[in-house]
């Protein structure tokens, strides 16, 4: 099947190809302003659970820096597994974390049978697309199959005082209702956390859960 998003996804694969021509291994290679905050959302992400021995999926991985993170983080020892739409961002990856696993892969044409304790995903959702509530649906149900004990994701928030026209900014609150209506009912919103010093917190995480329950329609 071919998927209603193949013309973003290629400009978005050339977006971040070119990226890391330009900049390589470094923050700004994966469109991120600094190191030190581009960490920060993947140390957020992986405070849904994630154990020294999980498998984990980095979906949209660059060039590898999560496996960094959860080195130094957790002394993670676990099974690391990076898809990418990017070939140049993965062949980087290849060569800087060898002791990854790193595909290109584009999942919405091409899932894969594979699934892991944990799916992570930074900064996916966050470039304007024709479509990007249909995208972060779409994407998120195909994650969540993937995911035995949970998915976590960011987005950047509408609660902020200034926009990007470049950019999209999603309602934490209907992000949260669609996790809770069709992904599970075990969902955490949080939109606490600024990812540099005496930054306001103008993003948010959603850590999705397995639950013994089915997702159902909310009365809201």
């Amino acid at each position: 099947m071919t998927s209603n998003f193949k013309s973003d996804i290629d400009a978005l694969a050339k977006h971040y190809g070119d990226l890391v021509k330009q900049h390589g291994d470094a923050a700004e290679g994966a469109q991120y302003a600094d190191r030190a905050s581009q960490e920060k959302r993947m140390e957020v992400l992986a405070e849904i659970g994630v154990a020294k021995d999980s498998k984990v999926l980095d979906f949209g991985c660059g060039t590898g820096q999560m496996l960094s993170v959860l080195k130094r983080t957790i002394g993670f020892e676990g099974e690391y597994v990076g898809y990418d739409i990017s070939p140049e961002a993965i062949e980087f990856a290849r060569e800087a974390h060898p002791e990854g696993r790193f595909e290109v892969r584009d999942i919405l044409d091409d899932p894969g049978e594979e699934e892991f304790d944990f799916v992570l995903l930074s900064g996916v959702f966050n470039n304007k697309m024709s479509d990007n509530r249909g995208f972060f649906e779409e994407v998120s149900r195909r994650l969540m199959a993937k995911a035995r004990v949970g998915y976590s994701f960011n987005m950047i928030s509408r609660f902020v005082d200034y926009f990007d026209e470049g950019l999209y900014y999603e309602d934490p609150m209907s992000a949260f209702q669609f996790c809770k209506e069709e992904l599970s009912p075990a969902v955490t919103l949080r939109h606490d956390y600024a990812v540099r010093p005496g930054a306001l917190p103008f993003e948010f995480t959603i850590y999705v859960l397995r639950s013994e329950h089915e997702p159902r329609k909310l009365n809201v």
